[in-house]
């Protein structure tokens, strides 16, 4: 097969990856169904082997898909995840066809319809090439950060030399067949710090005798936020907290996260530092008692950026050509999000993400695709990974 024939080639098979595509999405994966995550592990291991694929599993439950020769350089990583962040118990549970090729369901975009665009893609190559190296990683807990996972990508087991990530596709504007759709160059990291801050309590009539913990709180807060600099990307947030028992208490302890954003990891370690240490600080002194507040804080999450580099800006190139010559409107952006991509571009590979299904309503009972986009998207993704084998072998 050649590129050119690629068109077609899809064209045959959209009933069977529409039908597919319905099979996974009606499987309920949110993230702590670990049954379900795993029985779309299973589903997806045996449909892939049948075609000639190598599966490997990943530390007990996330899976590596090999195509092609293993050997062929350059490799090239598709990162995707089973998980999604709708519960079993929830309301949104089904694929539903809309009229005029949309299609709405738990999943749809993040990122059930990314993830098969990928193994049709490694199918696809099958049949352009025969020296090529695509492999595909399946995480089991994306959506709370790939904690079980995310080490191996940090330590650079895979040996990619280009990663591509198949988070949705997101569209400039309202969904539609002509909205212009991004392929992400840089990704912001993401951190947060869960603390606890003692005091100690009290009747409030003989608030002399505690301490409080919320006093002891607020300078916290006020610091922390002040890290914020937009003219480096940096954003700080002290989101959740949690303390006292009654208006008439004296609160001893209060619990609460912070979160952070940046787009250079030295910004992101700084930030991670500062808050830590501003957390442990002492603020609030009770002369009488000769007492001050004390706090603990622990690191729930550090994900690194995905920084926008050369030669992240050499894989935009490609798939802004090929974007062109297949006459489907695709643009460069910058995503706050953090996605398994971080972890990859973390260890030096050249990686790019948001080569996934065209989405609107990310996370919510309306996420839905424009099918007929994500169709012509497997020729994009395809068409990518020939240029960057093609252009670097």
């Amino acid at each position: 097969m050649q590129l050119s024939d690629l068109h077609n080639w899809i064209d045959e098979r959209k009933v069977q990856i529409e039908d597919t595509f319905k099979t996974f999405v009606e499987l309920n994966t949110f993230t702590d169904n670990t049954q379900g995550v795993d029985q779309g592990m299973d589903m997806v291991s045996r449909m892939v082997s049948q075609w000639g694929f190598t599966v490997e599993v990943i530390n007990a439950r996330h899976r590596l898909i090999k195509a092609g020769n293993g050997t062929a350089k350059p490799r090239i990583l598709l990162i995707s995840h089973m998980d999604t962040v709708f519960p079993p118990e929830g309301d949104f549970l089904h694929y539903e066809s809309l009229p005029d090729g949309y299609v709405r369901g738990p999943g749809v975009g993040d990122i059930k319809g990314g993830m098969l665009m990928g193994i049709w893609s490694m199918l696809a190559m099958q049949e352009l090439m025969d020296d090529f190296d695509v492999q595909m990683a399946i995480s089991a807990n994306e959506e709370k950060g790939s904690p079980t996972i995310r080490d191996w990508y940090l330590g650079g087991h895979v040996g990619a030399d280009y990663a591509i990530g198949l988070e949705p596709g997101f569209p400039q504007g309202e969904l539609s067949p002509t909205v212009p759709l991004g392929v992400v160059y840089q990704r912001r990291g993401y951190g947060a710090i869960n603390f606890t801050i003692h005091g100690k309590a009290s009747h409030s009539g003989t608030a002399h005798l505690g301490l409080s913990a919320i006093a002891a709180l607020a300078p916290r807060i006020t610091k922390i936020h002040a890290l914020s600099d937009d003219s480096r990307g940096i954003s700080t947030n002290v989101g959740t907290i949690a303390g006292g028992i009654s208006p008439n208490t004296v609160a001893g302890t209060v619990t609460g996260t912070a979160s952070f954003r940046f787009e250079r990891l030295a910004d992101g370690e700084e930030i991670r530092d500062a808050i830590q240490e501003i957390i442990t600080d002492k603020y609030v002194y009770n002369e009488g008692l000769d007492l001050w507040d004390s706090a603990e804080a622990v690191v729930d999450a550090f994900i690194p950026p995905m920084e926008r580099t050369d030669s992240n800006q050499l894989m935009v190139d490609i798939v802004l050509k090929e974007a062109e010559r297949l006459g489907q409107n695709v643009v460069p952006i910058a995503r706050g999000g953090g996605s398994d991509a971080n972890f990859v571009s973390a260890t030096g590979t050249a990686s790019i993400c948001g080569m996934g299904a065209p989405t609107q309503g990310i996370h919510t009972d309306q996420e839905t695709i424009y099918l007929p986009v994500m169709f012509e998207r497997i020729n994009l993704l395809t068409s990518t990974i020939y240029r960057l084998i093609e252009q670097n072998s």
